[in-house]
């Protein structure tokens, strides 16, 4: 928990109510939804060509990567025990990667390369090109989506995780939107007269064996450098930008490594040589990002627990147990799991329903305080504690 935070809570006051991401009055707002919206037909006319000459697979390839993105979505807002933020940030957030960034990134990278060759020589470019203008352009344009939701809803913005989950939707758009492209442009120069195959080899190399490791992550790893610089007002001014220079250097330093042609001598052209340099290359980026997740998720645990002390301090919707297992999604799902097996599934969907009403209400006692808007949720932590505590105390 950052340091106002810790001093506001030391004052016995608490920053209650949270910003919408609609913000009419904010030019952010009007800049990020006006870059959006030229992105989106910047891309529909992208594809517009693969439609109409590999209607199959543009439209598979919809799918299948729309699939790909709830599964992620899935991991993040798991991750967001607090579900910090709305379904509009999750989506602004995706559409400023998959559109507004994607807008921009393309014509500059082809620039970048342009200028390279005339500097230095179309070979170089052939083989540098990627690594040299695919990190400067696409890494930058990802965080300033970031930055421009921060600027659009700032008290969004409390704790590391929840910069973090919208840098890697920003990320995972970006990501989603070019391995559609990939996938349809491989359709179109595809040797053979089948619309589907394409579609599984993309999702095969650019989505099984490297989605781990590839925007999603480095967007992460930047954005971490802009939560620090947020959440640490405290700090010097130099420190603060130092850290999120330096965040953004080893997002940079990820995607340059992944670009570049370092390590292709040493293995063959193969597929499963291929997997294996996919895996090599993109292990030191999944390795950071999951060191920065793991940071955030601690400190998120942290707050919550901060907001449930002060907030919820009546032992008969949160016990000391309890308590102790907020900020932890493994632990929380272990003790569920643990009382399936033990008292039955009944049981175990009750603890379920239990912890979603507990986070249900320090959340909307974080935003609102104690009061009406809070009742049903402890109404219904004592209706399901007295459900559940019958099935699951030892017999006499």
């Amino acid at each position: 928990m950052n340091l106002e935070l810790t001093r506001q809570q030391d004052r016995g006051e608490w920053p209650v109510g949270t910003d919408s991401f609609f913000q009419p009055r904010r030019a952010a707002f009007w800049l990020l939804a006006a870059l959006i919206v030229n992105g989106l037909f910047y891309t529909f006319n992208m594809f517009s060509v693969g439609f109409r000459v590999v209607p199959v697979t543009a439209l598979l390839g919809l799918l299948v990567w729309g699939i790909y993105t709830l599964l992620f979505l899935l991991v993040f807002r798991t991750l967001d025990l607090l579900e910090q933020h709305p379904p509009e940030a999750f989506v602004l957030a995706f559409a400023w990667g998959g559109l507004g960034a994607v807008y921009f990134a393309a014509p500059a990278n082809i620039a970048i390369q342009s200028l390279c060759a005339k500097l230095v020589s179309p070979d170089f470019v052939a083989v540098w090109g990627p690594a040299i203008a695919g990190p400067i352009t696409e890494e930058f344009l990802k965080l300033a989506g970031v930055v421009l939701l921060i600027l659009v809803a700032r008290n969004q913005f409390q704790t590391y995780l929840s910069v973090l989950i919208v840098g890697a939707m920003a990320g995972l758009g970006f990501q989603v939107v070019e391995n559609l492209t990939y996938t349809v442009n491989a359709s179109l120069h595809f040797p053979l007269e089948n619309q589907v195959y394409p579609v599984l080899l993309n999702l095969l190399t650019r989505g099984l064996l490297s989605g781990l490791w590839s925007h999603a992550a480095y967007t992460t790893i930047a954005s971490f450098g802009v939560a620090w610089f947020l959440l640490h007002p405290e700090r010097p001014m130099a420190a603060r930008i130092g850290c999120a220079l330096l965040c953004f250097a080893l997002a940079w330093a990820m995607h340059f490594i992944w670009n570049s042609p370092w390590l292709e001598d040493l293995f063959g052209g193969g597929y499963g040589e291929m997997a294996v340099l996919l895996v090599v290359k993109g292990i030191p980026a999944m390795i950071a990002a999951g060191l920065f997740w793991r940071v955030a998720a601690r400190e998120n645990g942290t707050y919550l627990h901060a907001l449930a002390a002060y907030f919820v301090p009546e032992r008969d919707l949160i016990r000391d147990d309890e308590w102790i297992r907020l900020g932890a999604p493994l632990l929380r799902y272990k003790v569920r799991m643990e009382i399936g097996w033990t008292f039955g599934l009944r049981a175990r969907r009750l603890k379920t329903q239990l912890q979603r009403e507990q986070l249900r209400l320090i959340r909307k006692a974080m935003t609102y305080g104690r009061g009406a808007q809070t009742l049903r949720h402890e109404v219904a932590i004592r209706r399901l504690r007295a459900m559940l505590d019958p099935l699951i105390e030892a017999p006499s």
